[in-house]
């Protein structure tokens, strides 16, 4: 399995069943993932031992990646966190935390007022302490409490022990699931995870998979080979085109009670159809006039695709991806949109009038050209069909915009 998955991610510390310990393991990825500012759900993660090589299949979404889990409960504990009004407090003496309504320093003291299930607050002073390094700015998870919310590098503490730790993984014990936590005085503990979020036995879940693909996608079900692990979805087989096999992964994903889904399908290719005619399908998809984007480009390698491109806030092209996942002969599609804060009114109005003009000119026929203004420049892209059209339409939207300058990304084809 671990030829599937090329490429690291980062390196993170993590309980290996064979070495019976926690060591490091690296994160890898089917595709390029950036880390940075937490990364999408369901996506599948192989984690290797640095030490014996053991793998196992984790998701996204079950790690503390990056800033991705902003606005979640976890809370902060007095001497170890700096504490502002908002947030969730947690005093060694109080059976839960509750939320800081305001705080004040005094030349000795600190004082709190703090809301226990929406009570009026309650005031509570303590002895001033100055904090220099915050281990866990986000703050802490509650364990056992919380136990079922901890994601995998989470900073943890336990509550009747009275110590610090961080999750390690998420292990099967004895038939159940179990949360790893490695506490600060390096014991290894292993807290039983609710009933209720317990993984599915496996035949159960297997049936029930089956039958949601059966009944969604009654004919390329049948050429899909469904395994089932420890709450995770195996899909392997041959499907008639990407956008099926993406939606194949969809319904998976969307299930209750599934881990995550991880792909092994193959689209049918039933003539060959060369990167080159794949890209320039593309191309002219993004080229499209509805599709309110710019500073895009595309990229196909043994038909994988990369396609990046960036949108204003309010022009999000819904259906752009779907488009480019119909294409035949589309093996997999990395789609990377940037939506980015529109630009003044004024300055859209007057793209608009200069792709009108340049639309209009007897020249510039059978041309796509859009004109968009980010990056404090105006950038002109689409299609042309030789280099003539390409100066001509620079030098007549130049005229129009007069002092700025313009770059020309036309391309001739």
């Amino acid at each position: 399995m671990r030829n599937q998955f090329p490429h690291r991610l980062y390196t993170q510390k993590l309980f290996c069943r064979r070495c019976r310990r926690v060591t490091y393991h690296g994160l890898f990825a089917k595709e390029p993932y950036s880390t940075y500012g937490g990364m999408a759900p369901h996506i599948p993660l192989l984690c290797s031992c640095d030490d014996c090589g053991t793998t196992f299949v984790a998701f996204s979404q079950e790690f503390s990646i990056g800033n991705g889990n902003k606005g979640t409960e976890y809370t902060k504990i007095y001497g170890k966190n700096r504490i502002v009004p908002g947030n969730w407090l947690y005093f060694k003496d109080k059976l839960k935390p509750g939320v800081v309504k305001s705080c004040f320093q005094s030349e000795d003291k600190e004082v709190f007022l703090v809301s226990y299930d929406g009570a009026p607050p309650e005031k509570i002073e303590c002895p001033k302490i100055v904090i220099q390094n915050e281990e866990a700015p986000e703050g802490y998870r509650l364990v056992p409490a919380q136990t079922a919310h901890v994601l995998i590098g989470d900073h943890v503490y336990h509550a009747i022990r009275e110590q610090f730790g961080i999750a390690v993984g998420l292990v099967s014990d004895g038939g159940k699931d179990k949360l790893a936590i490695l506490l600060d005085d390096n014991s290894l503990l292993f807290i039983t995870i609710p009933q209720s979020m317990q993984n599915v036995p496996n035949a159960q879940l297997s049936e029930a998979v089956r039958q949601k693909l059966a009944s969604l996608f009654p004919e390329d079900s049948r050429r899909v080979l469904v395994t089932v692990g420890q709450g995770i979805i195996y899909l392997d087989g041959i499907v008639r085109s990407l956008a099926v096999k993406r939606a194949l992964c969809a319904c998976v994903n969307s299930m209750p009670r599934v881990r995550g889904c991880v792909d092994f399908m193959r689209v049918q290719m039933e003539t060959y159809i060369s990167d080159e005619r794949l890209e320039n399908s593309i191309w002219r998809i993004l080229d499209t006039p509805a599709f309110k984007i710019f500073d895009y480009s595309a990229e196909v390698k043994d038909s994988k695709a990369v396609v990046k491109a960036s949108c204003f806030d309010s022009n999000f092209p819904k259906d752009l991806e779907n488009r480019i996942a119909d294409l035949p002969g589309l093996q997999e599609l990395s789609m990377q949109m940037s939506p980015v804060p529109e630009s003044s009114s004024d300055i859209q109005v007057t793209c608009r009038v200069i792709e009108k003009e340049l639309a209009g000119n007897s020249r510039l026929g059978g041309t796509v050209i859009r004109l968009n203004y980010f990056n404090n420049k105006y950038v002109m892209e689409g299609r042309v069909s030789n280099a003539f059209q390409k100066q001509w339409a620079l030098i007549n939207a130049v005229k129009m915009v007069r002092s700025a300058s313009i770059e020309n990304r036309l391309r001739v084809c």
